[in-house]
């Protein structure tokens, strides 16, 4: 039985890294073995099937800032699923056809960019005054960017809320 269980561990550590530690706590110990009906195998022989894990490639060459389509990627292994994570991601870095993606590669599109003219909305209670500014950065929704208004020429904090938007904190 050892030696079986030792086989079979071997071979699952060849396909699956972390199999083999699996395998070997079901090797009988004298909890199982006086817990089980024949006295010689484990009672609980359950043991998670790890998938290989979805590699995400360039289809082709893509060039930094380009927003992902699900035409410019290539998922290969069992998790078809992982071409969603970066489907309307923006690349940060230019990529060659063939290259593996990775989370660090992308981040949220550019909602608004560097020297753009935004609309600046700014929030108290009732009040809401509404001007037009500078980005002094870029971004992506969500973020906090420098604006510069265009009429006092006073540099603010703004979050950007959604194409050449923002509002000032």
């Amino acid at each position: 039985m050892k030696r079986a269980l030792f086989t079979t561990a071997v071979l699952f550590a060849a396909i699956a890294p972390g199999a083999a530690q699996d395998l070997a706590a079901l090797a009988p110990t004298p909890q199982n073995v006086a817990n089980s009906a024949k006295g010689d195998i484990p009672m609980s022989s359950v043991m998670p099937v790890k998938q290989k894990p979805a590699v995400v490639k360039a289809a082709h060459n893509l060039r930094a800032g380009t927003v992902l389509h699900a035409s410019d990627l290539i998922a290969e292994g069992e998790d078809a699923d992982a071409l969603d994570l970066f489907v309307g991601m923006e690349l940060k870095r230019a990529l060659y056809k063939g290259v593996k993606l990775s989370p660090n590669d992308v981040g949220l599109p550019t909602a608004v960019q560097r020297n753009a003219i935004v609309t600046l909305e700014f929030v108290r209670g009732p009040l809401m005054i509404t001007t037009e500014g500078r980005a002094l950065d870029a971004g992506a929704v969500g973020e906090a960017v420098r604006v510069m208004n265009l009429n006092s020429k006073t540099i603010l904090t703004a979050v950007i809320t959604g194409p050449n938007k923002a509002v000032a904190k």
